[in-house]
């Protein structure tokens, strides 16, 4: 069987980013299929098994950790044959991705895993994880000014925000804490507490409301979104996810979401 290569994880395992790289252009489409490919590898590390309540989150470090010596010494992505590592290795050696930026988005990962304490400690786990992956997008597409960085960034963690709104039911129950322990505490849960349980506590409506003011916070304005133009494209999406409830299992993105992409994809050619 042929093995998968970045594009393919990318289109299979995040959909909406994957739709939102097809309008940039052709010279940096490859490397941000690549980027969304390893996020897609680190966020595999997120989800405990069955017996995550005995092994706590063994697995998903030694999965980060091996990722974390592919980016400081890229030979070893080479050695392993690894789709995503030889890609990865190849935008390391050329200077099109900096380490430093990669071992953030791990460290961003690192601290989901061990559980992040309070709200806190969240906004920063979200701009150093979903915001850096956007950031490293606009990277590719040349842009420099710290300004328009540090909006990306936002607009990266809205998107990361409005997509754990959108799949909350799911992501909860897929073996995946996301939120902070301070949610639980919050609800009169422990903090010991496992998704389902938050789910059957009846705090859905409550944490659907903090997660749409936190995302609503990290969101630039529209003047921004358009300037930044096509390193914004999931502000668009963001925008319309943290402005709905949750979504049942299955439910595909509407002709709308899609149609706002492509309005301002189409423009920031």
């Amino acid at each position: 069987m042929e093995k998968p290569d970045c594009e393919s994880t990318a289109r299979l395992c995040d959909p909406d980013r994957f739709f939102c790289a097809m309008f940039l252009p052709q010279t940096v489409r490859a490397a941000a299929f690549t980027l969304i490919a390893l996020n897609c590898e680190l966020s595999k590390a997120l989800v405990l098994p069955v017996s995550g309540t005995v092994t706590g989150p063994m697995a998903g470090l030694i999965r980060l950790q091996w990722w974390r010596e592919v980016i400081e010494n890229p030979e070893q992505g080479r050695q392993s044959r690894h789709e995503i590592a030889l890609a990865l290795a190849e935008l390391l050696e050329r200077g099109v991705v900096l380490k430093d930026n990669l071992l953030t988005l791990i460290d961003a990962r690192e601290a989901e895993l061990c559980r992040l304490p309070d709200w806190i400690t969240w906004r920063s786990a979200m701009l150093d994880g979903a915001g850096m992956m956007q950031r490293m997008v606009a990277g590719l597409l040349g842009v420099e000014d710290d300004a328009t960085l540090t909006c990306v960034t936002r607009a990266g963690a809205a998107f990361g925000t409005g997509l754990l709104l959108r799949y909350l039911p799911q992501v909860l129950l897929s073996g995946r804490m996301p939120l902070p322990e301070e949610t639980f505490t919050d609800v009169g849960l422990s903090v010991h507490d496992d998704g389902e349980a938050l789910l059957k506590s009846g705090a859905l409506a409550t944490i659907v409301d903090i997660l749409k003011r936190e995302g609503e916070a990290f969101l630039p304005d529209r003047q921004d979104i358009r300037r930044a133009g096509l390193a914004m494209l999931p502000a668009v999406l963001a925008r319309r996810d943290l402005a709905r409830p949750p979504v049942t299992t299955g439910t595909a993105r509407g002709i709308g979401d899609r149609l706002a992409v492509m309005a301002l994809g189409v423009r920031g050619r």
